[in-house]
Parts: C-alpha cells; structure tokens; sequence
C-alpha cells in the first residue's frame, strides 16, 4: 500500500509540473510570436521577389551557421528566419528586414545571412507613387540600437519589377530611408545598363544617384537625331527584338556625363548633370542635362529631356540651343532658346526661338518668327558663256553662290522629301541688292546643291532691287521667281506694277530678267516712260497703253506693243495697232513707229488730226512722218488733206506733205 501510494502521489505532482510547463511554454510561444522572432522558416531568395520558404532543415541551418564569422562567447542569440519590423513615426510600418539566419551579438549586434529589406510603400494599386523597394544580399550586420547597418556581397536593389540595381557593399540608414555606397555600381533594366561609382538610393521618394563617371546604354530603343533624310522612318514605338549579344552597337544610345546622375522611380526618368554626351550612330547630343523618361514598365524610351548648351549633331545637320524635349511616341522634338535656337547645315541655316523636327513627316516647323539663310545661283554672262562651253578649261569652276536671306514673323515648314520651304507672316527676303516683302513664301531647293532653285511670293508682294545707281520696284499679289531660267514673273489683282527712274509700267502680268532688265507684259496695261526734248531741253513722259501685250528688250533698247495702242505725249495723242519704240540711252524715247490703223492728234496744232497705216516720230527733234496706204489723211480746220506723206513738225507747229495732195473743204452749217 505504502508503495502504491507513494507512486500515486509522485504521479500527481508530475501532472502538476508537467501542465505547469504546458502554460509556460504556452507563454513563451505567444511572447515570441508577438516580438516577430519565432518564425522558424527557412530564407530562399527569390528571383523577382525574396520569399521565406516555411521548413529549414538541419542541414540548411548548419550551413548557415558556418557562413558567418563571430566568436561564440559574443552570441546572445540566434534566430533562423528572421522577420524585423521598423515602424515610422507615426507607428505606420516603415519597412522590414528578413534574414535566413541571424545571430545577436553581445546585445547590440545582429549579422544576418542572406537578409533582405524592404521599403513599404504607402501607395495603393491606382496610385502613382513607386512601389516597395528591396534590397537583398548576401550578408548584413545591423546595429539593434540604430538599426543602422552595412549589406556586403551581391548587393541588389529592386527599384522596379525589371530594374535592378547591382553593387559589392551597401550601408543602410534607415532614419534617413537611405542606402549608399561609394564602391562601384551597375544597373540592369530591360534594354538598360547604367555604371558609375558611388551610389545613393532615398527610400521616401524612390530616387537613386550614380555620384561619379555615370554611363548609359539603351538598347534598340529610342531615338536621339532631330534629323532624317528618309522619307519612311522607323517608329519609335515599334516593338523592340529581344538582344542576342550580337545586337548591333551603332543602334543604341549611350550617355555619359561628368557629373552625376539621378534616377526618379516615380517619374520613370534618369536624368545625368554636367558635360552629357549622348549617342546613336552617327547622332550626338551634348548637353548640360540630360533626362530619359522610360514607359510604365520601363521598356521603352518614350521621352527625352536636355537643356544647357545643346549642340546636337548628325554628322552633315546641327543644331544648338538652350532647351530640347524628344517625344518619342509623336516623333517630334522641340529645340528652344531665348533669344534664338539655331539649326545648320552646309546648305542653310535656320535661327528661332523654337523649332519643332518632326522625325515621322521628316518636316521642320517653326511656330514662331525667325531668319534662314541660304545660297542661289548667280547667273551671269560668264555662268552662260560655260554652259554653253564645255571643255575642260572652261569647266573648271562652278556657277557663283550668293546668299539669301528670308526673315519672317509667323512660321516656317521645311519639308525635308520635297525639299520646300513655306514661310509666312510678313516675309522679307534679301540678297544684295535686293529685297522682297510677301505675306507668305515658298521656297524650292536643290536636291545637291540646296541653293535656292525657285520660289513663289504672295499676298501683298513688294520686290526692290538696286543696281549701280538704278533703283526698280514690282508690286502684285503673286511673285515666282525661277533660276534656271532667269525671269522673275509678277502677276496683279488686278494689275501688277513695275518702274523704275526712267518708266512705271503696269499690267496682269509682267516677266522681268534681273540680269538683262528685259520686260514682258501680258493683258491690258500701261507705260509711263521718260522722253526727251531737244527744243526745251527738259524730260516729259509718255504714257502708252495696250490690250494685248507689251515686249521690252534692254539689249536692243526697243519696246513692243500690240492690240489697240494708246500714246499720250502732252498735247499729242496716237492711236495705232502697233507701237514700237526705240529708246536712246537707259531712259529716253528716241523714236517710236505706230502701225497699222494710225491715228493722231495734236492739240498744239489746234486739233490737227492725222490717219494712215504708219507714223514714224523722232522725238529728239519733233518731226513725225505719217504714211498711207494708198494715201493719209490729215484733217485741220474743217479741212481734209489726203497725200502719200504727212510730215509734222511739233517744235514749229507745221505741216506740209509730199507727193500730190488733194483736199476737200467742209463748212460748216448756221445754226439759226
């Protein structure tokens, strides 16, 4: 009995230890489980995202232990599968570390393999801010009071799904939401690497720096030349080919700058500061600063940004100015500047405030006022003369170049395929010696040369040119002017007008040579020119109009006009078919000789009148012979004398004739 009892009893006080345990080991576990330090999981690192794997086996745990160095008279603890919380100021999670394995030394301590930090986000699924960021490697040491610490081997920061960052060292601060290191870094993004040295990564705004010697490469993406010679180009959206290693070198972009760079999550933007260069193939941008904004899933190019000092390149077309935006899904880029931008080649050049290249239409457009200058053919004697002759020795150089220049106040379009320039809003073109006023202007240039092969001015056009001491004017509503041909044509609404010194000269359309000074005018028009007076000694003007059309040679110093001709001279009037005139020296009539259907009046010789089929007037001297066929007819004074040859005298106011004259006497009637 003794013994069954004494066993009983020891039985019961083994139950009360044994439930005694129970509920404090029960405790235990619910303090470590709240504290987040038993979790006994095993770390694997994940490919796109760390994960903690739930069984660790005896195996894995030892491996772990060995990977670490430390004393074990220093260890407080170790914990496999650490989960650390931080939490801000206002007791919102801030971010949180885990470990595969960690151990606590001498309480301050904890050195951790293959630890991982992530930085929570506070955004939710619609909103634009980053996401987490995480850092991974494969061994920390982080002080417990601080919470400060050092990440070393393989360091790797996730700032986006397909952007990584890659470094050997890493030191984490965690009041400040920053990691840096002044080691080497690299960063991979899907068609993107970026090197540098020193490295910072603030986790409140997702932004990252390289500090020093950044360089960039994206790959078959994006675009960088404001220029294209083709008419199709590639759009900068197409879907990018997978890189095979043998991708080829001149299709992507680089970028280099001596300052540092800066990486914006948010934004999608990496932008690099001081003496950028970036480019493409034979494209070169240099810059101040240098901003490349990527896609949502930062895959593609979508825009660029540079400002400070352009100068953009392409190897034949260059451009400079102060501000310059690529938006690659339009295909547009816009160069800026205060007071002008500027875009040249060894064709032209082109200065504004802005200028839009759209790569897409292969078209430049300037939006603003501004100035182009170009070069044309001076055709000359000596040009023709070559043509003409083409032997080696009188071939040897080509036709002179003079330049032109087109300011305007509106817009300019260069259409690049058709190699037109359209410019409008008060346009005013000049070389030497000339000027040209136009509401709008379009230019044609040569497909080598790019000197200026043709051009039509309208809406209010005012053309002035100079030569030695001559000074001429056209006006009209349409001006072409073309230099494979020479001439100048100028159309009116009605009327177009030249004139110079010596004549003004007014019709629908004229055509004048530049270089002979050879006048056509078509349609009904009117001359004013100089004459010459010997009896006064003084310069009067004659004014002759017609229906059809009027021929004016300089070379031959003669003037044509056909269809109902009209000459006023003073007191003298004629009337003819055709009227030609023979001019002597630059602005003076010498002769003229009326054809056809002639009649004249002389108010001075009281209204004499004369008809016949051809007049002869030598105006130096005032003598005018009239024909006709078979007789002229003059009447005077209620007479009529008809003869073989009427001579006029209208310096003495006499008439006589030649051949045998009759005439017939009128009276006239009463009036009662």
């Amino acid at each position: 009995m003794f013994i069954l009892k004494y066993v009983l009893n020891f039985i019961v006080k083994k139950r009360r230890y044994f439930l005694l345990g129970v509920i404090i080991s029960g405790i235990l576990v619910l303090v470590l489980s709240v504290s987040g330090l038993l979790q006994f999981t095993a770390y694997v690192k994940r490919k796109k995202q760390p994960m903690l794997k739930s069984i660790m086996d005896e195996t894995s745990k030892q491996k772990q232990r060995f990977s670490l160095d430390y004393n074990l008279e220093d260890v407080t603890q170790q914990i496999y599968g650490l989960y650390l919380p931080n939490y801000d100021k206002e007791g919102k999670p801030a971010s949180v570390m885990r470990g595969a394995y960690a151990v606590f030394l001498k309480n301050k301590i904890y050195k951790v393999t293959n630890p991982e930090i992530e930085f929570l986000s506070s955004s939710d699924k619609e909103s634009k801010k980053p996401k987490n960021i995480i850092v991974t490697s494969d061994f920390a040491e982080i002080d417990m009071d601080t919470n400060e610490g050092f990440l070393f081997g393989n360091v790797i920061i996730r700032l986006e799904e397909n952007f990584k960052i890659y470094t050997d060292d890493l030191e984490y601060l965690p009041e400040e939401k920053l990691v840096k290191t002044d080691g080497p870094v690299k960063i991979k993004g899907e068609g993107t690497k970026i090197t540098g040295t020193g490295f910072e990564v603030s986790m409140q705004d997702s932004k990252a720096w390289v500090k020093n010697d950044p360089e960039m490469r994206v790959s078959g993406s994006g675009d960088i030349s404001l220029f294209s010679s083709n008419k199709k180009t590639a759009t900068s959206n197409s879907k990018k080919q997978p890189t095979t290693g043998n991708e080829n070198v001149a299709e992507d972009i680089f970028i280099r700058s001596s300052g540092e760079l800066v990486f914006e999550s948010k934004e999608k933007q990496i932008t690099f500061y001081d003496n950028v260069r970036a480019s493409k193939g034979k494209s070169t941008i240099f810059s101040d600063k240098f901003s490349v904004i990527f896609d949502s899933n930062m895959g593609e190019v979508s825009k660029i940004k540079a400002s400070g000092n352009i100068l953009a390149s392409d190897d034949t077309k260059t451009a400079k100015g102060e501000s310059l935006i690529w938006d690659a899904e339009k295909g547009i880029a816009t160069l800026e500047d205060e007071p002008i931008a500027e875009f040249y080649d060894d064709k032209l050049s082109v200065t504004a405030s802005k200028i839009m290249f759209f790569k897409n239409e292969n078209e430049v457009n300037i939006p603003v006022g501004g100035q182009l200058v170009t070069k044309a053919e001076k055709e000359s004697k000596k040009n023709k003369n070559r043509k003409a002759n083409l032997s080696p020795a009188s071939s040897g150089k080509g036709p002179t170049r003079e330049d032109i220049t087109i300011n305007w106040k509106k817009s300019m379009t260069f259409q690049q395929d058709n190699n037109l320039v359209i410019f409008e809003g008060d346009v005013i073109t000049g070389k030497e010696g000339m000027k040209l006023y136009c509401g709008r202007l379009a230019v044609l240039l040569d497909d080598e040369s790019g000197s200026m092969r043709r051009m039509e001015a309208t809406e209010d056009v005012h053309f002035i040119q100079k030569k030695g001491d001559t000074l001429s004017e056209a006006r009209g509503s349409k001006l072409i002017r073309s230099t494979s041909d020479n001439f100048i044509e100028l159309y009116g609404d009605p009327l177009a007008s030249v004139k110079d010194g010596r004549m003004h000269l007014s019709a629908p359309k004229i055509l004048f040579s530049e270089e002979e000074k050879d006048l056509f005018a078509e349609g009904k028009g009117n001359l004013l020119i100089k004459s010459y007076s010997k009896k006064e000694n003084t310069t009067e003007f004659i004014d002759i109009s017609w229906n059809r059309k009027m021929v004016h040679s300089d070379k031959n110093k003669t003037a044509n006009f056909y269809e109902n001709v009209v000459v006023n001279k003073g007191g003298e009037k004629l009337n003819c078919d055709r009227l030609d005139v023979i001019f002597h020296g630059k602005s003076k009539v010498k002769k003229i000789i009326a054809l056809g259907n002639v009649y004249i009046l002389s108010s001075g010789m009281g209204e004499t009148e004369g008809l016949g089929t051809l007049l002869v007037w030598d105006f130096p001297t005032g003598h005018a012979v009239l024909t006709g066929n078979p007789l002229a007819e003059l009447r005077q004074e209620g007479t009529r004398t008809y003869s073989e040859k009427i001579y006029f005298d209208t310096n003495t106011q006499r008439v006589h004739w030649e051949g045998k004259p009759h005439w017939q006497i009128y009276q006239k009637k009463r009036v009662n």
